[in-house]
């Protein structure tokens, strides 16, 4: 298994590179992590989310031969059934790792209980804060949704998702006041855990190797021709074969070639092989027109045939079959939940709406590096 395959589901022409907006609008490149100063809310990256890849350097948390990676829930609860039902015709029962923002549009105090329960406390299930955990939790509103955005996201859409940060913090605080208080278990959540998939090890974040609301991992970061010497060297600073994350909203898949990925000692037996996925969202649409959520699926074992039909793409890597899967939640029961607690002209509205009714724009052939139609193997469902 030590091949490299990489293979996309539907028959996307490759589009030249067009960041995105919350919505889906077209922006100017994204700028590099080095020129993004300022320091306003929604912007700035607070110190305490920061770490070294080297942290992950340690021993393994989580043992299995099968994980899940949900980050981006966002709130929707329409999601659950879709996840569970994708676990339950997984042979290997795998472990869930929510990853952070699960919390963000269930503003409603019932919703608001409901995610914390499953997600929180649900059986064979971790969670891990994001951001937006984090910023629940506490008081300090510095750093506003705590989303790091860089300098390509507009101004507008910033003051929004601190607007929305800010009415679920009132509805954490309102649940306090009547039963169990979430923010004390949300604040300790772990921001990252290291896993050993069969005798591979891998690290699970919400942002990327050096901080909780990093971007380095967004799709335009992981595909730039340029060389990025901290991103190689992450995988050996951490002693990991891979990185699963989320954060950025759209999801990518980054294949580092053998000796590429910075040290020698790393991978002993698999060549160096080395990968980045990003599920981009689970509680959302991910690609323009296809009105499904995304998770990663890690495993010693292929897809069983049961869920096959749910892998989008994905690549075998170090042992691993590492794939996206769709999540096919009610797309229209969601719509309508959402628009209950987020009418027209609000700010979850105004920013969210128009993907969760037609995805981004934002194709397959974006998430996975403007790969060439000859290298998918294509299949129109």
């Amino acid at each position: 298994m030590a091949a490299r395959w990489l293979e996309c589901r539907a028959a996307s022409t490759v589009q030249a590179h067009r960041p995105l907006a919350l919505g889906g609008q077209r922006l100017k490149a994204m700028a590099p992590f080095d020129a993004i100063s300022s320091q306003a809310p929604g912007r700035i990256c607070p110190p305490e989310y920061g770490y070294s890849p080297r942290v992950f350097a340690r021993p393994a948390e989580l043992f299995g031969d099968t994980l899940y990676v949900v980050g981006g829930l966002y709130g929707n609860v329409c999601a659950l059934p879709a996840i569970d039902a994708l676990v339950a015709r997984d042979a290997d029962s795998p472990l869930i790792v929510f990853n952070g923002d699960f919390h963000w549009f269930d503003i409603e105090p019932e919703l608001f209980v409901q995610i914390q329960q499953r997600v929180a406390h649900g059986a064979n299930t971790i969670a891990l804060r994001g951001n937006v955990e984090t910023e629940i939790a506490g008081s300090d509103c510095a750093a506003g949704c705590g989303c790091a955005y860089p300098e390509s996201v507009p101004d507008d859409d910033v003051a929004r998702s601190n607007e929305i940060l800010a009415r679920l913090r009132a509805t954490a605080r309102a649940v306090a006041l009547d039963r169990a208080d979430a923010r004390p278990s949300l604040a300790s959540l772990p921001m990252h855990v290291v896993a050993q998939i069969g005798d591979t090890r891998i690290a699970i974040v919400h942002g990327d190797a050096w901080s909780l609301a990093g971007w380095r991992f967004a799709h335009d970061q992981l595909h730039d021709d340029r060389h990025d010497p901290r991103l190689a060297s992450a995988f050996a600073q951490g002693a990991v074969v891979g990185y699963a994350c989320s954060h950025t909203c759209l999801p990518a898949l980054k294949y580092f070639e053998p000796d590429a990925a910075g040290g020698g000692e790393l991978v002993r037996g698999h060549a160096n092989e080395c990968f980045v996925i990003n599920n981009g969202a689970a509680g959302m649409p991910n690609f323009a027109d296809l009105p499904f959520g995304l998770l990663t699926r890690i495993s010693v074992r292929a897809l069983p045939t049961a869920i096959a039909g749910e892998r989008i793409y994905g690549l075998t890597v170090a042992g691993l079959y590492v794939d996206a899967l769709a999540i096919r939640y009610d797309a229209a029961a969601w719509q309508e939940r959402f628009v209950s607690m987020w009418p027209e002209g609000s700010a979850a509205h105004r920013s969210y709406f128009a993907r969760l009714q037609r995805g981004p724009d934002y194709s397959m052939a974006q998430a996975l590096g403007h790969v060439d139609r000859s290298a998918c193997a294509t299949a129109l469902t």
